[in-house]
């Protein structure tokens, strides 16, 4: 299995009445690891991308993701040299993993806003990793934050969260630790 563990960063318009019509979110940032069949990291892919929708970063993704406007605009690349990027570095078949079930859809909803063929398989089928490890954690009761399943799990914190590679290498981690025998 081609199993890729997928994070995004994304920007928001300043206030609602803003909001560019089919984009709520435009995708800032991909990280993704490749796991093989052991679970062990075999790959990583990770990018900026340069926003041209909300190029005012919303304060509170300046405050959480650690990513400046200078920077984006930087190491940025346009959204559809990121994509052809990565869907290239996923390869055949990719089954996705994401920490929450928001990352995938707006990916496919940027894709759609640029005007890119849709690359993903209809209906996109992907684990929910957030929701697995609610299910097999806290009998589906409550979904928690990955810093906080990352505490819980004692897993070593040596790197940010918040960004995207990184949260997608923690959310591996935490993949690592889920009883596969009950899904």
């Amino acid at each position: 299995m081609n199993s890729i563990v997928l994070d995004l960063e994304w920007n928001q318009a300043q206030t609602r009445d803003r909001e560019a019509p089919g984009l709520t979110f435009e995708v800032i940032e991909i990280g993704a690891v490749r796991l093989d069949e052991h679970g062990n990291q075999t790959d990583s892919f990770s990018c900026l991308i340069r926003p041209c929708v909300y190029t005012e970063l919303f304060y509170r993704v300046r405050e959480v993701v650690g990513i400046s406007m200078k920077q984006l605009e930087a190491e940025g690349i346009p959204f559809l040299d990121a994509m052809e990027r990565f869907w290239k570095w996923c390869g055949k078949d990719p089954v996705f993993f994401t920490w929450g079930d928001m990352d995938l859809t707006e990916l496919q909803r940027n894709v759609a806003y640029f005007g890119l063929e849709n690359p993903f398989p209809k209906p996109l089928l992907y684990y929910d990793v957030q929701k697995l490890y609610s299910l097999f954690r806290e009998e589906g009761k409550e979904k928690k934050a990955l810093d906080t399943a990352v505490k819980e799990l004692g897993l070593k914190e040596d790197r940010p969260f918040h960004q995207a590679f990184d949260d997608a290498c923690y959310t591996a981690m935490v993949m690592e630790r889920l009883d596969w025998e009950k899904a």
